[in-house]
């Protein structure tokens, strides 16, 4: 047991609720005595400090703020908010509780959402008649951000207990070096912010967290923060670049679409950027390879536009095999092919509205002829680059690949990029 000893100030405060702190005080590991007293802090937002003099025994200030009202002023307005006679009780246990976990793990106590949020599980776990979660659990809800908002730490001792999880036993592992992946984080956030997570077990229905909207600008998601943003319907749909410690799901959808997800952002914050959704530029081919072959190629540059637009441009064009090579001297397509690109995966494109109607196949020496192209040659592998949709690359030496399939088979299409 925690055997505590409170001044004058700190037992007038207190005198409504001793019988149930000693109580709770009972349940918690034994330790050294505390002392309590009550006094200013140098962070008038904060309920209690704990101090530990050297070969003293550790002493519990409890802010001065507490001695007035109902309710300290952090707890006005806010949902289940506690009277300063819980508030301070509760205060005396999680400064406990703190004090053990630092005797555990040999650390110094620290302001983050591990030591506050084990801090606030352990005090509730021996006084749940106190109610003492409930106000910064709705906080975590409200917010998503344990980062931003420590007390909001106790959400996630809620999500790995609900997950079968000791959240002190993880608390401990965390300041012995343990690390969060960024997938757990989102996996937790998703308990905390979902629907039928969290906040079913709250009393009462709480304000949840703001959907952010994401524009053209980038959203910055600060460390151990979860947000759900919404990206409104694009005609070329959406596609997102995540940089950072964190994960974002989903990370893109369809044409014409509303995209709703959410960001996990975990030990440092992570940048959310709307990228274009395909490789923007202008691209030469260079090689393809399909229906078992390799083919060279001349003359024929894909143009990306950001808005959505795509124009092929073939200048005395010609795709091949080197069998063919023959008839590369002899003949080629010239022309504007016309059409759009969307988003169709996560750098996935689909070709639509493909107009080969300004193209012509013409001679290049001698007898020279001019034919529309419209319905063989290059005009028709044009069109059939609409078929399915197309895995695109870029990479190193300004190169990109695109993968596809055209009349059943897997083809791919190499390009370098002109300046």
């Amino acid at each position: 047991m925690v055997r505590w000893t409170p001044d004058d100030r700190a037992a007038r405060l207190l005198q409504p609720v001793r019988p149930q702190l000693d109580r709770a005080a009972g349940l918690l590991p034994d330790a050294p005595p505390l002392r309590v007293t009550v006094g200013p802090l140098s962070d008038p937002e904060r309920f209690w400090s704990l101090e530990q003099p050297a070969g003293k025994d550790a002493i519990i200030v409890l802010s001065d703020r507490l001695e007035h009202g109902i309710h300290h002023p952090v707890d006005v307005d806010r949902p289940f908010a506690l009277d300063r006679w819980r508030r301070a009780a509760a205060s005396v246990l999680e400064a406990a509780s703190t004090r053990e976990l630092a005797r555990r793990t040999g650390k110094v106590p620290g302001p983050q959402w591990w030591w506050v949020g084990g801090a606030i599980h352990a005090a509730d776990a021996v006084a749940p008649e106190f109610g003492l979660a409930l106000p910064d659990l709705a906080t975590a809800i409200a917010t998503g951000s344990p980062g931003t908002r420590p007390r909001a730490g106790i959400a996630v001792m809620r999500a790995w207990q609900h997950s079968g999880v000791d959240p002190i036993r993880q608390v401990v592992y965390l300041l012995e070096g343990g690390v969060i992946s960024p997938a757990e984080w989102a996996r937790l956030g998703q308990w905390v912010l979902g629907p039928s997570g969290l906040a079913t077990t709250l009393p009462a229905p709480v304000e949840s967290a703001t959907e952010a909207e994401l524009g053209f600008d980038e959203l910055v998601v600060a460390a151990w923060t979860w947000q759900a943003f919404r990206r409104p319907p694009d005609p070329r749909g959406t596609f997102l670049e995540v940089e950072g410690s964190g994960i974002v799901e989903p990370t893109w959808v369809q044409s014409g679409q509303e995209l709703h997800g959410m960001a996990a952002a975990a030990e440092s914050a992570i940048r959310i950027r709307n990228a274009a959704g395909a490789p923007v530029g202008t691209w030469e081919v260079a090689s393809a390879e399909g229906f078992g072959q390799v083919v060279g190629a001349r003359g024929v540059r894909f143009t990306f536009f950001l808005d959505g637009r795509l124009e092929v441009v073939l200048a005395d064009a010609f795709v091949g095999p080197l069998a063919a090579l023959a008839m590369a001297e002899e003949v080629g397509t010239s022309g504007v092919c016309t059409g759009t690109w969307r988003v169709a995966g996560q750098r996935w494109l689909r070709f639509d509205a493909l107009d080969t109607h300004a193209m012509t196949l013409h001679g290049r020496t001698r007898g020279r002829f001019l034919l529309p192209a419209k319905g063989f040659g290059l005009a028709e592998w044009l069109t059939g680059l609409s078929e399915a949709p197309w895995a695109w690359q870029e990479g190193p030496a300004d190169r990109l690949v695109m993968r596809g399939r055209m009349r059943g088979t897997d083809v791919e299409v190499r390009l370098r990029k002109e300046p």
